[in-house]
């Protein structure tokens, strides 16, 4: 019994390339980022303050509702 318990869980995969590639693109992410912001201090608090957006927008889909009508209020008043 103990045998086909065994069988029947599937083995632990180990950290293979796809995630070591995954880990890389978002190391490259992660610097395009903190390079357009400017520096590391700047990205950090430009990511803490979206984080803090979405928490009171009620989620990203509100949050981007939300950006939407600012632009769609901007392309209006042409600012």
């Amino acid at each position: 019994m103990a045998k086909r318990a065994a069988e029947s869980k599937p083995a632990a995969k180990p950290a293979g390339p796809q995630a070591e590639d995954r880990f890389v693109e978002l190391m490259l992410v992660a610097a395009d980022f903190v390079k357009n912001c400017g520096g590391l201090s700047e990205a950090k608090k430009a990511l803490a303050d979206a984080g803090q957006f979405i928490r009171q927008a009620g989620g990203v889909a509100n949050a981007e509702k939300a950006l939407g009508v600012l632009e769609s209020l901007k392309d209006k008043i042409g600012a």
